[in-house]
């Protein structure tokens, strides 16, 4: 997020908000300030977009002045607007738990890539979905079918040997050990689960999702995409 003209927009707001509040204490005319009024009108869609990127909570205040308190409410929730966008990365740094966090931008790079394009609007839930389309044409081009999704995953990663005239991408090893089975049925088992449980719902669903659970889908997708990479086509 640009929290530089975030920060901007949200000074610009509370000055306006000042000159109304200076307006509307002062015998000036009626005109004057109903053209502030005006200007707040103005302004209010894109502050309430950026109060929701901060704060949900805060972006359920009324910004329009009313009759009995005036923009007392806009002023206040402006100023805590700004004072998280102040102090945001002192809170990450100071009250965030030690624990590993996971970099978004360190994802095999067509899952990252097809996310990020939508990521910093908040629509979570379709980044997801279009890494998961990515995903899925980035299997079917290593190789060369014409199958989508499921059902892509499904007969591809299958770890019987393909039929004649089909084609399987296997991981590479010794078929007959124990930990190529448990590999091959990984990835088969794991793609499956990923786009009947992450790429179906995604599609299928108007909630958005927060953004936590949409960065652990899409970090499934991506040690989907990477297993991918390992394996070898195999054709029957």
């Amino acid at each position: 997020m640009n929290r530089d003209w975030m920060r901007e927009r949200l000074l610009q707001f509370e000055r306006v908000c000042q000159r109304y509040e200076l307006f509307e204490r002062s015998p000036m005319n009626e005109q004057t300030l109903s053209e502030v009024a005006a200007e707040l009108a103005t302004l209010e869609p894109t502050i309430r977009e950026i109060f929701k990127r901060i704060d949900p909570q805060i972006a359920e205040t009324d910004l329009e002045p009313s009759y009995t308190s005036g923009v007392y409410h806009p002023l206040r929730a402006v100023r805590q607007a700004l004072g998280i966008l102040r102090d945001q990365d002192e809170w990450t740094e100071n009250l965030a738990p030690d624990a590993p966090s996971v970099i978004a931008d360190q994802f095999h790079p067509r899952i990252w890539a097809a996310a990020s394009v939508l990521w910093d609007t908040g629509q979570y839930r379709v980044a997801v979905g279009q890494a998961a389309t990515a995903l899925s044409t980035h299997i079917a081009a290593k190789a060369r079918s014409h199958l989508a999704d499921r059902k892509l995953v499904s007969e591809l990663f299958a770890p019987a040997d393909p039929p004649v005239g089909k084609a399987r991408l296997h991981m590479p090893g010794n078929k007959g050990s124990e930990t190529w089975q448990s590999r091959q049925a990984g990835l088969h088992l794991t793609a499956q689960g990923a786009f009947a449980g992450i790429r179906n719902v995604a599609a299928h669903t108007d909630q958005e999702w927060p953004e936590q659970v949409a960065l652990e889908h899409l970090a499934v997708l991506s040690v989907i995409a990477r297993w991918t990479d390992e394996t070898e086509i195999i054709s029957g």
